[in-house]
């Protein structure tokens, strides 16, 4: 959705983003519960993200069409962790960005996403996430994310604990690296450093 006055994004509605339907949220709760108590490490994460992907009753009402911007929908939360279905057509991506504190699991659930990540003196890495191959990374992982195929492609991703921070990278002055801490729940839009 764009403005007809500056042409830019406006604000998704955060009642829909934050509030899946209560039944969705119930089962995928009931589903992270058989992962252990407390937090949840990148592995445990894994596990519960490859059991949920397997449910599309939990995930396909959440994924949203939208050329103008990346849609992303809360399927469950608690004070352990967060669960959100993320929704991507073409020329959308994140940019780089870390979780802060927060462990990652994140697999596609239709069509495919292609995920960077830097390397020191080295150029960034490039790898195809297609359904049933899950991504892990611990507190600190930095990473970017662009769609790859489908209309829309759709991945989801849990965090533990909730992602309440994102540190988001760009180039600064003199193309120095900068990271810009951000609340977990802005969405990322793809302003950072290229490739």
């Amino acid at each position: 959705m764009t403005s007809a006055a500056d042409g830019g994004l406006q604000p998704q509605e955060w009642h829909e983003v934050m509030s899946p339907p209560r039944a969705i949220a119930a089962a995928a709760g009931a589903i992270a519960a058989l992962h252990g108590p407390g937090e949840l490490s990148a592995a445990d994460l894994g596990g519960l993200v490859t059991d949920l992907a397997a449910r599309s009753d939990l995930w396909t009402p959440l994924v949203v069409s939208d050329a103008a911007r990346r849609r992303y929908r809360l399927l469950f939360e608690d004070e352990r962790l967060d669960i959100w279905v993320l929704s991507w057509m073409p020329g959308q991506a994140t940019g780089y960005h870390d979780h802060a504190r927060s462990n990652v699991a994140l697999t596609a659930l239709q069509g495919t996403v292609l995920e960077r990540q830097m390397r020191v003196g080295k150029p960034s890495t490039e790898r195809e996430l297609a359904p049933g191959f899950v991504q892990m990374g611990p507190a600190g992982f930095i990473h970017s994310v662009i769609h790859g195929s489908g209309t829309p492609a759709a991945t989801l991703h849990a965090y533990s604990p909730p992602l309440v921070e994102v540190g988001q990278y760009r180039a600064g002055a003199g193309e120095v690296l900068m990271r810009e801490q951000q609340h977990g729940r802005r969405e990322l839009l793809d302003r950072t450093i290229a490739g």
